[in-house]
């Protein structure tokens, strides 16, 4: 994918000569500029409609290209591609430059992308009247980019209205490390449901993109934000992200929508793009896909259980506030796991309990796992974490969701058909309960690992 950069500041100082009308400005004569219209020729746009790309080249000699992208993004680069999900027409303005500048005119390209390309389910509507983030003010976004935890420029992006393209040149290892920031002066309000939906397009392969929804200067109380999840991105493949109905727990003023592509390899760009919240009780007409139904399970005690007599290592994390404090009470009945929590926690993180096996699984090719796990608390329990990792490292891993468990009702947590591009050597289940209350006490059982089936 292209990169975009600023112009050099010779650059701009020669695009400013279209505005004088002096023969020659700092000894520079305009007759030595370069003239587009003889390069014309020289500039070439071709569209794969197969993938939605468009690749931009340039053959001249003794000057060099500038293309202008929706009107404000720029590049000098003689030959690069760009991908637009989008149908439609569009227009890039190209000059040309040499020693002494850049030309005055330009020349106006035009190409046409012929379908709009999605996988799957593509959002809630983003003309809808009711999506709140359409009319809302949006802030120039802020980011916190550290490969290795060590901080380093912000990267670059663009935003032409309704896409954000981000471009991330330095790989990142963990979660985290590269976040965006879009605060905005939406406000949600305790008690009401919300439907909402972004699309993610990523020129590379990115395991692990979040979306976190907050607001403004409260990012951590486990009570204040959603959905916090991971999605997966595969390199050129528009991937929707979305929920439905869930509630805000608090209010949330001034919104804030953080991204954070942690993992990312170097050269990644991302487009984030048909941003859509809004209120559950206003229907677009938006047909919900259909989910993948729930798999018919294995007998937790049989053999075909994979998690069944593995006799997991358990430690914990606990952590309120930060300051870690003696391992919760454990009570083990069988493959049944009761916990207590006396002391509250407000972030999550802060409640972590690991259940370490030997159990080492392949990388998944056309087939996947179905896992399950059931929770009972007698508290309710705002966002229980469920992360099922290889035990070397916490960033391989098959899933990590987040769900809320009601005091005294019985909640059942199921996935299906996940897979890992890689080995899962003694994999690792990762639960946590931070945001929990004084008196906690919850109980894991029903575990179930199993093959997936159709």
């Amino acid at each position: 994918m292209n990169k975009y950069i600023k112009l050099a500041a010779v650059a701009l100082g020669a695009l400013a000569l279209g505005a004088c009308t002096e023969d020659k400005i700092n000894d520079i004569d305009v007759a030595d500029l370069p003239t587009v219209s003889q390069y014309a020729d020289n500039f070439v746009i071709t569209v794969d409609q197969a993938t939605n790309t468009a690749n931009f080249e340039f053959n001249g000699v003794g000057v060099y290209p500038v293309w202008i992208i929706d009107g404000k993004s720029y590049s000098s680069q003689y030959s690069f591609s760009r991908f637009y999900r989008k149908a439609g027409e569009y227009k890039v303005e190209v000059k040309v430059g040499n020693a002494n500048g850049i030309s005055l005119g330009a020349v106006e390209k035009v190409f046409t992308i012929d379908k709009t390309q999605m996988t799957g389910f593509g959002g809630f509507n983003y003309e809808y009247e009711h999506n709140l983030w359409r009319p809302a003010t949006k802030k120039a976004p802020t980011f916190f980019y550290a490969p290795g935890w060590s901080q380093i420029a912000d990267p670059a992006y663009s935003f032409d209205g309704d896409a954000y393209t981000v471009t991330l040149p330095e790989a990142t290892t963990d979660q985290w490390q590269a976040q965006m920031h879009i605060g905005t002066d939406i406000c949600l309000a305790e008690g009401n449901h919300y439907d909402g939906s972004v699309i993610f397009t990523s020129n590379v392969d990115i395991k692990s993109a979040t979306l976190k929804i907050h607001p403004d200067g409260d990012d951590d109380d486990a009570h204040s934000f959603f959905p916090a999840e991971k999605i997966t991105l595969t390199a050129g493949e528009p991937r929707c992200f979305w929920f439905s109905d869930l509630p805000a727990a608090v209010d949330m003023n001034n919104v804030v929508f953080t991204l954070d592509f942690g993992g990312n390899p170097a050269g990644a760009e991302i487009i984030i793009e048909n941003v859509v919240l809004k209120d559950h009780q206003y229907d677009d007409g938006t047909v919900l896909p259909e989910l993948l139904g729930e798999p018919v399970w294995v007998d937790a005690q049989s053999a075909d259980n994979l998690w069944h007599g593995l006799n997991p290592t358990i430690g914990f994390y606990y952590a309120p506030g930060w300051a870690q404090i003696p391992d919760p009470e454990l009570t083990v009945d069988g493959e049944s796991y009761s916990i207590v929590l006396p002391a509250a926690t407000t972030d999550q993180w802060q409640a972590q309990m690991f259940m370490a096996s030997t159990l080492s699984l392949p990388d998944s090719d056309s087939a996947g796992y179905d896992f399950c796990v059931s929770f009972d608390s007698n508290i309710d329990i705002p966002g229980v974490t469920v992360k099922l990792t290889a035990g070397d490292s916490d960033d391989n891993f098959f899933f990590a969701e987040r769900v809320a468990v009601t005091g005294g009702v019985t909640k059942k947590f199921w996935i299906a058909d996940v897979k890992s591009p890689s080995p899962m050597p003694d994999v690792k289940l990762v639960l946590d309960f931070g945001g929990n209350a004084d008196g906690t006490e919850v109980t894991i059982s029903n575990i179930i690992l199993q093959k997936h089936h159709d």
